[in-house]
């Protein structure tokens, strides 16, 4: 994406002021929630271009690593960033591992803006895809078997798995995610690109796919198309998939294996556009999420919107939504990048997590653009019907909350296994802006904040493995019965680029045990008690 020249000299107006972004490294106050511990983690080896994130057990060891994406698009060939593991050392901190170590070949890292971890073949590791390109350039999708346990890395398998026809036309390849669309016990997998129709891959269940998506229906050409989003929206128990768009967007029912466009007939009323909006209306969704906000059992849907107001779809139990804004507090300063004269909260990265531990999913907001860093923005959910603004209990109180970024992937683990879940954000500029400009401007150091004050009652881990059902469970729904009802699922990558930890840390509120009940994609439910304090490995009765 090349910058027009009016934002290029606009742009002169931020060089050199507190716009910039910057790596703080505080002291920790007392009291303070969270702490930004990147460099004392082994975080801060280098700064980059960040885009997607995921955390994800890639070593089997049982400690979730993280892997960040770098967009580069070898602007400078001899100054460029690498998708990067870091490892967990299991004692809080990390070892980076340049992707490149582990088998990945540089010729798969040009412009990464996605690595959607899955165990598709079934065999108990986590394989990797990467979707190349974005608004960095044309570039690639690569399929990598995970062989750690053999010989210490990954190994190449696009060709052979039927992913490398997609890349007989290089796309700028923007988002990926894994569900179990047909039942059949095997993850299947849909990417996105920028420009273009989607791709749905199904899985053959012997290492190789099948692109099914224009024969089951999957077929709206998108322009600027950003991530996808399998949600149960009806609760029928196969996968129904959502996918964002700037200028369109596009919903599908799953109808047992093939799917019908619904998009009308959900968004019969038009998301809200300011008044004056020039041009035709358009969704303007940036990045997509589903989670069940309002804990009733059904998938909602949040949708985060760049320059305008973000809209949560709340799933009204009959087959609709019912769009939220204002009403649910999400009130956020939706304005244009170029007017330094009020504040710029728009939605460009986006992640979902249950940051407190109370069962209710929160919303963090990364802001700014290529041009403009600006302050993140969290939204915290309450038990009452609504989300109010907590940015300043989350970033460390004091300077971190003028930290201005650009923030993208955002993910949620208990990384460090103590019983609540802590985030890290991947952040970083554009390339192609700085290569405009003739320098480095952009990159950034990843942010780790770190969960201080522990969980707001009890808590209990539970990692699930499936047998009739996929190995990793995606799909999988968890009800748990502690001090009140609380609603789980087991989810592949969403918002932007982001993919949470599959070790799901479930809220037992003032209960010192729960009634768990798991439904999984083979539609066996099985039950059982869990206690506070608790990791339990599940694996699906047969």
């Amino acid at each position: 994406m090349r910058l027009p020249l009016v934002a290029l000299a606009f742009a002169a107006q931020f060089l050199g002021d507190d716009s910039l972004p910057t790596f703080p490294v505080f002291d920790c106050p007392d009291g303070a929630a969270f702490c930004n511990d990147a460099a004392a983690a082994g975080l801060d080896a280098g700064t980059r271009y960040g885009r997607g994130a995921a955390w994800v057990d890639v070593d089997g060891d049982g400690w979730d690593d993280l892997f960040l994406a770098d967009s580069d698009n070898r602007w400078d060939a001899d100054v460029y960033g690498v998708s990067t593991f870091f490892l967990n050392r299991g004692d809080g901190a990390f070892e980076a591992v340049a992707a490149t170590r582990l088998g990945i070949d540089p010729a798969d890292l040009v412009s990464t803006w996605a690595g959607a971890f899955a165990d598709y073949d079934n065999d108990g590791d986590a394989d990797l895809l990467l979707a190349n390109g974005g608004y960095s350039g044309v570039s690639n999708l690569a399929l990598y078997n995970n062989r750690i346990g053999d010989d210490g890395g990954f190994a190449p398998v696009t060709g052979e798995s039927g992913l490398e026809a997609a890349n007989r036309t290089p796309s700028n390849w923007w988002g990926a995610s894994w569900a179990d669309y047909d039942l059949d016990g095997w993850l299947d997998v849909v990417v996105t690109r920028t420009d273009g129709v989607a791709l749905l891959f199904r899985n053959n269940r012997d290492g190789s796919f099948e692109e099914t998506g224009a024969a089951l229906g999957v077929g709206i050409p998108m322009e600027d198309g950003k991530n996808p989003v399998w949600i149960d929206y009806d609760r029928d128990g196969d996968a129904d998939l959502y996918l964002a768009g700037m200028w369109q967007h596009a919903f599908y029912r799953n109808d047992g294996g093939a799917f019908s466009e619904v998009t009308d007939e959900i968004f019969a009323e038009p998301l809200p556009l300011p008044e004056g909006w020039p041009g035709p209306a358009a969704p303007a969704v940036f990045a997509a999420a589903a989670e069940d906000f309002d804990q009733d059992g059904f998938d909602d849907l949040y949708l985060g919107r760049f320059d305008l107001q973000d809209v949560l779809l709340l799933n009204d139990g009959a087959g609709g939504f019912e769009p939220q804004a204002a009403d649910w507090g999400l009130e956020a300063t939706a304005t244009v990048w170029s007017d330094v004269s009020r504040p710029f909260e728009n939605t460009m990265g986006l992640g979902v997590g249950d940051l407190f531990d109370d069962g209710y999913p929160d919303v963090y907001i990364g802001t700014g653009n290529p041009i403009r860093a600006a302050p993140d923005l969290m939204f915290c959910n309450t038990v009452d019907d609504s989300f109010y603004r907590c940015t300043g209990e989350v970033l460390t109180p004091g300077a971190d909350r003028t930290w201005r970024t650009r923030g993208h992937g955002t993910v949620f683990s208990d990384y460090d296994r103590d019983g609540d879940t802590d985030m890290a954000v991947n952040l970083g500029g554009h390339p192609t802006f700085d290569d405009d400009q003739g320098v480095r401007l952009s990159p950034e150091h990843p942010a780790l904040f770190v969960n201080r004050i522990g969980p707001r009652g009890g808590t209990a881990t539970l990692r699930l493995e499936g047998v009739s059902s996929n190995r990793d469970a995606v799909g999988a729904r968890i009800r748990v019965e502690g001090d009140r009802t609380r609603h789980y699922a087991i989810r592949s990558m969403q918002g932007f680029q982001s993919q949470n930890s599959r070790a799901v840390v479930i809220a037992l509120g003032a209960a010192s045990e729960a009634r768990v009940s798991i439904t999984w994609p083979s539609g066996r439910v099985q039950t059982i008690v869990v206690h506070a304090g608790e990791r339990r490995r599940i694996v699906e009765a047969r």
